[in-house]
Parts: structure tokens; C-alpha cells; sequence
């Protein structure tokens, strides 16, 4: 009688990784004085990951360590709502998918400053050739696409390689998030609270918001501020992006919150739905990396972290790439300095909410302003974007 064939390096590695993230999921419920180990069984089975880069074959697990120097991670919101089983406002249950919403965070070295960046669905970029990971289909490299069609073409692969392709920046971590991982994580943090300056009434992604206030926001009205172009600001693509992030930033100090940070219960929800509803890369995979990874940015200043869109220039109905802006970005971005957005900047389709107080022209106690560097790059000056620590409101469409 025959052996079977040894396993495969990739299944090998596969195996480790969730013999390791069940062990360790145990030993964090077991510590915490956790009674549910099953639970922790279920998180490791939830894995989903795709390779991006050749991985070290080891016999050793990664350990769980202060993360070392800078990071960069890629995170992809897809629009595939195949087999979901939910209707998105008129979007209905549709075929393939693209990159609705893609982010780039990169920590600086020395973990004090961190920099989101959006890129704008309508950008056109030129992809490289990328290969589909399920049909094995290779698309030849394109000239001026517009940049949400890279996840149809090759997956988060892709996606990565014409952010890399952008930005210079080339990335081992990457994660594609789905529509219902959406819903499913903002209802496990129990909501995110979004001001509106105004009443919001949006057929095409299902926004309904009757009066300026702030409400908080959970499953399908979550995902329908994230979607909603038409109902924003001047009702393009680039309003959208602001309205992301005034999410983005309230959902940080939703985050940072004690009551979040210490309640088990929503920690599990969140974790549970991010991994039953995300694709992460391999090197991403890995509990060890992203425990270090959570920590750093759990310790990093609310005013230093910043969300801002990619540079560009209008062409026609869509936006291209504003290069020398781009460089004036990205070098700041690499050099690791910490981005200062101008409050009159938050973007087309968010304003400083009326509980923001304006800064003020003279020093408190005597303090004395900060003072940029007098060698500090210039921020480009059609930049937009906010901190996480600025309250920001949702503006409505023609407000």
C-alpha cells in the first residue's frame, strides 16, 4: 500500500497557522478568565488568506512582540455582493466585484504618527499585468484604467501591486474586507456615532438620516453612509471619500473608547467579524503580527493620525493622479512626519462640527504654539482630510 503524499509547504504553513492562532486565541480567553475556549477554536477556523509575497517556510510560530520600526497595510473594501443576501439600496445582488473603497495606512518608524490614504475609485492609473487568482486568467498591464477595476482583474493581489505601482510603497500586509463584513463589525462595536449638518435622503445606497444630529450608525445605515455618493456633499466620489472619513475617524475613538477596549463581549463580536468576512494576506495572517500591529495603533495620538485623499487632478468625469503633489505626499508620508491637515480642508462632503472650537489666536497659560520645522516639506495645497482627533460632520448633498 502507497503513503500519501506529504503535504505542501503552503498547507503545512496553513496548518501551523491555525494550530498557533487557536493556541494562543485559548491562552488570551483562558487569561482573561474567559470560560468560552470554543469560541477561540471558531475565530482560527474563520482565517481566509491569499499570498502576496514568497513566505518563509518555518517550523517556529511568530511571536506576539512590540511590532519593530514602520508598517504599511492595505486595506480593501470590496463591492461583490454576490451570495450575500442582502439588497444594497438599488444596487441589488450583482456579479463580480471591485475595490469600492481602498486605504493604505502607513506607521511611521517610530510609532507616533500614522497617515491614511484614500484613493478615489474614479483615478486613473495605469494596473500591471495581474493574474485572477480563481480562474487563473492573466489580464495584460493597462494604461489610464480607472483604479476600482484592479480587484476584478487579479483580486487583492492586484490591488496591491497598483497601489505599490502609485506609491512606491510595497506592501506585504493586506486585508479585503465585504459588504456584510461591514455591516456585521459596526454592529459588533455597537454603532458608530456620525454628525450631520443636515437630513440626508438617498435612494441609491438606502441613506435615510431625517434631521441634523448625531445618530449612531450600525449595520445597513453603516454601510449606506460608506456607499453614498449622491446623497454627499456635491454628490461625486470625491465626497464620498470625506464622508468615509469622518466614519473612519469617530469609529477610532469609538475604538479608543474604555468601554469598548474592556467589554469581552463586543471584543469577540468585532473579531469574529472581521475574520468571517475578510481576506487577509499571509504575512497579515498571522496573530502574532496583528496583536503587535493593534497595539501600536491603539497607543498612537488621536491628533496624529491622519486620513487624507490621494492627490489628483480633474480629467473629464473622472481624476488622474496630481504627480507632483503626490511626491510632495508621499515624501512626507516615508520621511515619517506627522500630517497636518488645515481645518478649512476637511473635504467636499464633511465640515467641522459647531463643537469643534475654532483654534484660538492666543496661547493658553501662557503655552507657546508649535512651531513646524523650519526644513518641513510643504503639504500640497489640494490635500484634504482630517485627524481622528477633529469631530466632523456628514454634509448633505447641495449643503
Amino acid at each position: 500500500m502507497s503513503l500519501p503524499p506529504p503535504p505542501s509547504p503552503s498547507r503545512r504553513r496553513r496548518r501551523r497557522l491555525r494550530r498557533f492562532l487557536t493556541l494562543t486565541a485559548v491562552g488570551i480567553l483562558v487569561i482573561a478568565g474567559g470560560t468560552v475556549a470554543i469560541a477561540a477554536i471558531r475565530l482560527s477556523q474563520n482565517v481566509t488568506t491569499v499570498e502576496l509575497q514568497p513566505v518563509r517556510d518555518s517550523e517556529e510560530p511568530p511571536a506576539v512582540a512590540d511590532f519593530d520600526g514602520e508598517f504599511d497595510v492595505l486595506l480593501v473594501g470590496s463591492d461583490g455582493r454576490a451570495g450575500q443576501g442582502v439588497q444594497y439600496g438599488e444596487g441589488g445582488d450583482v456579479e463580480g466585484s471591485r475595490n469600492d473603497v481602498t486605504l493604505l495606512l502607513h506607521v511611521n518608524e517610530t510609532h507616533d504618527a500614522a497617515t491614511v490614504i484614500s484613493f478615489p475609485r474614479d483615478l486613473l492609473v495605469d494596473i500591471p499585468a495581474c493574474t485572477d487568482p480563481e480562474t487563473g486568467s492573466t489580464w495584460n498591464a493597462g494604461w489610464r484604467v480607472q483604479f476600482n477595476e484592479s480587484l476584478a482583474r487579479g483580486g487583492l493581489g492586484c490591488v496591491t501591486s497598483t497601489v505599490t505601482a502609485l506609491t512606491g510603497i510595497d506592501l506585504a500586509y493586506a486585508a479585503e474586507i465585504s459588504f456584510t463584513g461591514v455591516i456585521e463589525a459596526s454592529n459588533a462595536v455597537g454603532g458608530v456615532p456620525i454628525c450631520f449638518a443636515g437630513p440626508i435622503h438617498d435612494r441609491h445606497s438606502g441613506l435615510e438620516i431625517p434631521a441634523a444630529g448625531t445618530y449612531d450608525l450600525s449595520g445597513e445605515q453603516a454601510l449606506a453612509l460608506l456607499r453614498s455618493r449622491y446623497g454627499v456633499g456635491d454628490g461625486s466620489d470625491l465626497a464620498r471619500i470625506s464622508t468615509q472619513q469622518v466614519f473612519l475617524s469617530s469609529l477610532v475613538r469609538t475604538l479608543r473608547d474604555q468601554s469598548t477596549l474592556t467589554d469581552p463581549v463586543k471584543l469577540y463580536g468585532i473579531a469574529d467579524a472581521a475574520t468571517r468576512n475578510m481576506t487577509l494576506s499571509t504575512q497579515l495572517a498571522d496573530l502574532g503580527t496583528l496583536t503587535s500591529m493593534a497595539k501600536v495603533f491603539s497607543d498612537l495620538p488621536l491628533e496624529n493620525i491622519a486620513f487624507v485623499s490621494y492627490p489628483h487632478l480633474p480629467a473629464g468625469d473622472r481624476v488622474v493622479p496630481d504627480e507632483h503633489a503626490a511626491a510632495e505626499l508621499m515624501d512626507r508620508v516615508k520621511a515619517g512626519e506627522t500630517v497636518n491637515i488645515s481645518a478649512d480642508r476637511t473635504g467636499r462632503g464633511s465640515e467641522l462640527s459647531d463643537d469643534t472650537a475654532p483654534p484660538s489666536s492666543e496661547p493658553d497659560d501662557g503655552a507657546t504654539e508649535e512651531e513646524p520645522p523650519a526644513d518641513a516639506a510643504p503639504l500640497p495645497e489640494n490635500l484634504d482630510g482630517q485627524s481622528a482627533a477633529q469631530d466632523t460632520c456628514v454634509r448633505p448633498y447641495g449643503g
